[in-house]
């Protein structure tokens, strides 16, 4: 049976809040993250920890990774020219400009794209909210489309139908993966740098893509959605293609029990034969396992013990810096500093360090 994350979430919430998310009453505001510690993997919020690797990105000569609270530059490697983009009934403006929004078959856009995909074949990041969220919100707590220009990526951030936003599997996974493809198309996206993210429902889309379209994407972040529910890596069902996964998940995740976290991360394993390949980085709140085939293949579990609201627990984004302003927005989804790594950053440098081969 799956998990109703909707009705956990208005469950959760005290009388009245579910129509205030819809109509938006007040907001409340989160600082972000104090200290950081660890590698260029988990991107520095305070300025300690050494950067990652530079992308291979479309033009310029950038330096470093996300590591050290500060972002390399356009990318690492050179650019590799390719047609103008081409317009469509959707994606109708394909200039270069932090923040187009478009609709598509019901659904809204933010597309971030960097002046170097105008000319040179970029990498491609979706990147998807959670209940009751918007593309904007999805912004404030990843900063990925910011991330995404200084590295020679296009970012996409949808919105979800309704008042109050909601993902359907049975209608808006093709929808969305059919924008995917529209932006291939006009972009001429690198079709080695295709990668999908999203937080709670989001993270459930995330899985549900992995398992569905391993054949289009390079690698994956799932955020506080266990997989089993979307009957991904269960009943035989996991991915034609073992693809990397950085799977984060809290502690005391008041919406979605860490149990589910440890049984996907169990069943991960078991299904692409993968044996422990140590720790990443850990410190008292947080540990981050990886695990390794021999052959390439890479699942990376992210447990923290941060907290937010506390409608969400654990529910919530380390490292975030969401204001919680924005329209129909009752809280932030930010956890509370200080946090050892930041959530965005981190999910940049995995699809770096992870195109395709």
């Amino acid at each position: 049976m799956a998990l109703d994350t909707k009705r956990l979430f208005a469950a959760a919430l005290p009388c009245g809040l579910v129509v205030c998310a819809a109509l938006g009453c007040s907001s409340s505001t989160a600082e972000g993250p104090t200290t950081s510690t660890g590698s260029g993997a988990a991107a520095g919020a305070a300025g300690h920890g050494t950067g990652g690797s530079g992308d291979a990105g479309a033009g310029g000569t950038g330096t470093g990774g996300t590591g050290g609270g500060a972002t390399g530059g356009a990318g690492g490697g050179s650019c590799v020219p390719t047609a103008p983009p081409v317009p469509d009934a959707c994606i109708d403006d394909v200039s270069a400009a932090d923040l187009h929004t478009y609709s598509c078959d019901g659904l809204s856009y933010r597309v971030s794209v960097p002046a170097a995909c105008t000319s040179c074949a970029c990498g491609l990041v979706f990147d998807v909210h959670g209940f009751t969220m918007n593309g904007a919100m999805e912004e404030h707590n990843t900063g990925l489309a910011a991330l995404g220009r200084a590295h020679g990526y296009l970012v996409v951030q949808p919105t979800a139908p309704g008042a109050v936003p909601s993902w359907t599997a049975a209608t808006d996974d093709a929808r969305v993966f059919a924008f995917l493809e529209r932006m291939r198309a006009a972009f001429h996206v690198d079709p080695k740098r295709i990668h999908f993210t999203g937080f709670s429902q989001g993270g459930s889309m995330t899985w549900r893509m992995l398992c569905d379209h391993s054949d289009v994407l390079a690698s994956v972040a799932p955020g506080a959605f266990n997989a089993w529910e979307d009957q991904c890596f269960t009943f035989g069902n996991a991915p034609p293609h073992v693809r990397p996964i950085l799977y984060l998940h809290g502690t005391a995740d008041a919406l979605v029990a860490f149990s589910t976290a440890t049984a996907t991360r169990d069943a991960v394993v078991a299904a692409e034969g993968m044996v422990d390949g140590g720790v990443v980085e850990s410190d008292a709140d947080h540990l981050w396992q990886r695990f390794v085939d021999g052959q390439g293949g890479v699942f990376e579990f992210l447990q923290h013990d941060y907290l937010g609201a506390p409608v969400l627990g654990g529910h919530c984004y380390p490292g975030s810096t969401d204001p919680g302003g924005e329209p129909g927005q009752v809280f932030s989804f930010a956890c509370q500093p200080p946090n050892a790594f930041v959530w965005g950053q981190a999910v940049m440098q995995f699809f770096l360090d992870h195109p395709l081969p």
